[in-house]
């Protein structure tokens, strides 16, 4: 059999694979690390693969990858058994009188049950005759499939999931209104689109040139798609299959009599009249379907409603299904089987039985399915499971849709629901009919045996009568009642895998609903393709529509898009790799850039920004790092940034004196930005275009000088005392000297500081001039500090007006080492003059990163990530800073990460500007159990209190059990960090999980997390 590419990647859809590990490892391997855990499986002699050409890509179909994919377990040779089909193993021969009788007999039998199987196998076929469109039809039942996309359900407030709930079963009473009587949906599950992902992302980035001996951007995206593929992840599709009015005797006739004559087709004569009788079965079809536009058109426009919003299914969609219902048990294939062909005749129906073999052995209660899928072999064992009991179900108050508790599992589970539409007048004669029964065994009772009734006759007999008078007394459409028949199909790769899955799922239903695994497994996994009939009426679910409603089987975690940088996978319904693209936000929503990152330390949103930035400077995008603390400068240090990153270090011994100077810092508008150009059409309007934009540009420039003397007040005033500050004077003594040097860019802050010697030497006012003694003389010293270097250029330099930023390096990286912060909660008071001097450095430093972003042309893609943001928001000069970074990122083109400990610093509770209108996308970590933090979180991502997303936000952080008992102690177990992201509309739960990303090993490392180096299996 042809060995399948190791790079075909889209036809890897279970991880749990063996593959030879390389003698050489490439860079961007899988490190021994990795291969070890698999050694056990391994079944292949090792190989030495040998690295791609530079241009090859992710998805290429070259064989030889530089990455050994894991390819899919090769099924063994199933042992010929004695219950084997006889057509299908090998016959012994032996010589007469070498078995003994009881062998024989044994023999004999064993044969003939082998045969009665066969032709038990052979004789089940399936009803469907043909595929027309969209609509699937047997002999005598005709369906119409709709498919409805995968909805939102997580972060939604109640009334809202509430609303979810009412809309769907509002369809579904439409429907029995329009005359719809059964349904048949199924709920299928279609692979990630991994591949799809590497292209688009290829075609989205525009990558930086490849190092030699580094890891190249074929390799990223290779070891990408391995570590997404690892979860399985999968995307819902769900089907409503409508159930059309029966077909006339006339069309099942002729579809009966056109299967007689199938064998004959090609004869030379009656081939003519099979070929006729098939025409005229065909256009008594389509005749019925002409017939019944209207009632088609009626239920398109019900589904296509609020609720559904299902539209008609493709030939492509069409194909999945059939062609996935007829191989379940198999792994899924999305790119092997669409085909799109449309229309299936009875020829290519009959296909569909020959895609896997079954075989069921009384007893074992599962079925075993062989098959192909991507040219391998494959083995499942598959158990249908049907819902039993079911307690009344507080959804969305207190658990989620029924229908998708199971999905956390992370087994991609498929369901099969056969439904009957009842009509009020049918509901109320049934009660009827029960409470007359339910009467009949009272009198029973009461008169003819003269006893006492059970307590549980009265008890339904009110709930009979209540439903009653609820269907009777409601307008809404909501009393429409159900029967249904509700399956989940359960695959294992060993039937011991199988059982135990099922034990979980049982578990994770209890104790509300009950699964039942039934005799008859076959039926059922067979009940599973469109047209085939119901496997038994056991464990009938009568409900109202609302209930069945409630089980919301569509809904997903919604995050992200399919083509940006990877953030994690989704934590909250099924896992699934949460991706976003960085720049839709400006480039299709025309939205601001500013993305708030709020957590405790230690939480991990440093880590999490330091892997955007990376994914994003390697798509080509230009990365800005403010980083005080200074791990993130090994991000420039990585082969891979080599020639195209640098660090500059804003204090210390290696730091430029007047680096920092706020005159510097802050630049003055180009003019020859688009801003200024008379066709732009902000000028449409003006009678003299030049004049507009001659007076908007000059404007603009004595705002920058404006600018200049806010910050310099601002940079001053954080180097004073509290006790200085409190000074009436203080303030007129700064501003006063700050407005006799100017606004020029050529000044710096020791003129500022001449100026206040002069005031306090010149003034003719005794106060101010003591108080610019006092002032001149504490700033003096604060500027003699060795941190204060980067403030206070040498005297008579300049602040060197024709510095511009490098367009040839992509990542800077400004570190402050050395720099000391002042305690969390401690009194200002009591801080050191090197403590006092971190407010004014990250001030200056924040705006030296912003500048080095916008100095930028505007159509490049940039990323800017700004650490302890609580700096910025204690001046007016930094909340100005942070508002021009939340609404000038659109234009600029700015994804700004901005990390705070609190969302009060976005929120404007302290009289500042209100950031929040303007965040797109939020992230929100572990605010360790603060309160006041957790409120503020909820307005940062626009949901209401009081709902139970306090208590999910207190719970933010690793998971596990962090105790000092070694023998319960599960912290260790998973320490990945977990976020709640906003990104729009969509609110989701995120684990930060890298630990299959083995590729960037060394970016990990960079980093320094403590809790992906154990995850890795490196040392802590």
């Amino acid at each position: 059999m042809p060995v399948q590419p190791d790079n075909d990647i889209a036809a890897l859809f279970d991880p749990n694979f063996d593959d030879p590990e390389p003698t050489v490892v490439p860079p961007g391997a899988l490190p021994p690390s990795w291969a070890a855990a698999i050694a056990a499986h391994r079944t292949h002699s090792p190989t030495t693969a040998s690295a791609p050409p530079p241009s090859e890509l992710a998805w290429s179909q070259v064989p030889d990858s530089s990455i050994t994919a894991p390819a899919a377990a090769v099924a063994p040779t199933a042992p010929v058994e004695a219950d084997a089909p006889a057509g299908k193993r090998t016959r012994g021969r032996t010589k007469r009188g070498t078995r003994t009788g009881t062998d024989a007999e044994f023999t004999r039998q064993s044969k003939a049950a082998a045969k009665r199987a066969e032709r038990a196998r052979k004789a089940v076929r399936l009803q469907l005759v043909g595929v027309e469109g969209n609509i699937t039809r047997t002999r005598t039942q005709s369906t119409a499939w709709f498919v409805q996309p995968p909805g939102p359900w997580n972060m939604r407030p109640v009334a809202r999931q509430r609303r979810y709930i009412q809309n769907e079963a509002l369809v579904l009473a439409n429907l029995a209104e329009a005359g719809v009587t059964g349904l048949h949906r199924r709920l299928v599950r279609t692979p990630w689109p991994v591949r799809q992902w590497a292209q688009a992302h290829d075609g989205w980035a525009e990558p930086i040139p490849d190092v030699p001996g580094a890891l190249s951007w074929s390799d990223y995206l290779r070891g990408q798609q391995h570590a997404m593929l690892w979860g399985n992840p999968t995307l819902k599709g769900r089907y409503w299959g409508i159930e059309l009015p029966p077909r006339s005797t006339l069309a099942v006739g002729l579809d009966t009599v056109s299967e007689w004559l199938l064998p004959v087709v090609d004869a030379p004569l009656l081939g003519r009249v099979a070929k006729l009788v098939r025409s005229w079965a065909r256009t008594a079809f389509l005749g019925e379907q002409k017939a019944l536009a209207d009632h088609l058109a009626a239920i398109e426009r019900i589904l296509s409603g609020q609720g559904v919003r299902a539209k008609p299914a493709t030939a492509a969609q069409m194909d999945y299904l059939l062609l996935r219902s007829a191989s379940l048990g198999l792994p899924l294939d999305a790119e092997g089987v669409i085909s799109g062909g449309g229309n299936w005749e009875h020829s290519d129906v009959a296909a569909l039985e020959d895609l896997t073999d079954l075989e069921l052995t009384p007893g074992d209660g599962y079925t075993t399915v062989r098959g192909q899928v991507g040219g391998r072999d494959y083995i499942g064992y598959a158990i249908v499971l049907t819902v039993g009991r079911m307690a009344p179900l507080p959804v969305p108050e207190k658990m989620l849709p029924w229908q998708v508790i199971g999905d956390s599992s992370g087994e991609p589970l498929e369901w099969s629901e056969r439904l009957r539409l009842k009509t009020k007048s049918q509901t109320v004669r049934s009660l009827r009919r029960l409470t007359a029964r339910i009467e009949a065994q009272f009198d029973h009772y009461t008169v003819e045996h003269d006893q006492v009734p059970p307590q549980e006759l009265a008890e339904q007999h009110a709930l009979a009568q209540r439903v009653i008078s609820d269907i009777e007394d409601d307008h809404s459409g909501l009393s429409v009642r159900t029967e249904g028949w509700y399956r989940v199909l359960v695959v294992g790769s060993t039937p011991e895998e199988a059982k135990q899955k099922v034990s979980m799922l049982q578990e994770m239903y209890a104790p509300r609903i009950r699964l039942e695994q039934e005799h008859g497994q076959y039926q059922l996994l067979r009940e599973f393709i469109p047209g085939e009939p119901l496997a038994n009426i056991a464990h009938c679910r009568r409900m109202s529509v609302e209930a069945v409603s409630a089980g919301m089987a569509a809904v997903g975690d919604r995050i992200g898009d399919r083509t940006g940088v990877v953030i994690g996978e989704t934590a909250s319904i099924a896992p699934r790799p949460a991706v976003w693209d960085l720049f839709a936000a400006h480039e299709k929503k025309h939205k601001s850039g500013l993305t708030p990152i709020v957590a405790v330390p230690g939480s991990g949103k440093t880590f999490l920004a330091g892997m955007l930035v990376y994914q994003a400077v390697r798509a080509g995008a230009y990365g800005v790092v403010l980083d005080p603390s200074g791990p993130l400068k090994k991000l420039a240090q990585l082969s891979e940034f080599r020639s195209v990153a640098d660090v500059q270090a804003l204090t210390g011994r290696t730091s430029r004196p007047g680096s920092l100077n706020p005159y510097r810092v802050i630049v003055d508008p180009r003019r020859d930005d688009p801003d200024y150009d008379p066709s732009n059409p902000d000028y449409a309007d003006d009678a003299d275009p030049v004049a507009a934009v001659r007076a908007q540009y000059e404007a603009d420039i004595r705002a920058a000088q404006a600018e200049r003397i806010s910050v310099a007040v601002s940079v001053l005033k954080m180097m004073l005392s509290p006790a200085r500050l409190e000074h009436e004077w203080t303030e007129t003594v700064l501003q006063t000297a700050a407005n006799t040097v100017g606004g020029g860019r050529h000044h710096n802050l020791r003129e500022v500081l001449d100026a206040i010697a002069a005031l306090g030497r010149d003034d003719e006012n005794v106060e101010l001039r003591t108080c610019a003694r006092s002032v001149h003389q504490e700033l003096s010293m604060m500027a003699d500090l060795a941190e204060a270097r980067v403030l206070f250029p040498e005297r008579a330099a300049t602040g060197e007006p024709e510095d511009i930023v490098d367009n040839t390096i992509r990542l800077t990286v400004l570190t402050m080492p050395g720099l000391q912060l002042p305690p969390t909660g401690t009194d200002p008071a009591q801080w050191t003059p090197q403590q006092r001097m971190a407010g004014p450095l990250m001030h200056m430093a924040a705006w030296l990163a912003n500048r080095l972003v916008y100095e930028l042309p505007r159509f490049e893609r940039k990323v800017l990530f700004l650490d302890e943001n609580k700096y910025l928001e204690q001046t007016g000069a930094g909340r100005t800073l942070n508002l021009r970074i939340a609404r000038d990122s659109r234009k600029y083109k700015v994804r700004a990460l901005v990390c705070s400990q609190l969302p009060d610093d976005y929120l404007g509770v302290d009289g500042s500007d209100d950031k929040s209108a303007l965040t797109y996308e939020v992230i929100i970590g572990d605010l360790g159990g603060n309160t006041h933090a957790i409120d503020g979180a909820l307005k940062l991502l626009n949901l209401p209190s009081g709902e139970g997303y306090e208590a999910l936000l207190a719970d933010l952080g690793g998971g596990g059990e962090d105790t000092l008992d070694e023998d319960t102690d599960t912290d260790h177990l998973d320490q990945t960090r977990r976020f709640i992201v906003k990104m729009a509309d969509d609110i989701e739960l995120i684990r930060s999980d890298w630990t299959h990303f083995v590729h960037l090993a060394h970016v990990f490392a960079a980093l320094d997390s403590r809790a992906t180096r154990v995850a890795m299996g490196t040392p802590a």
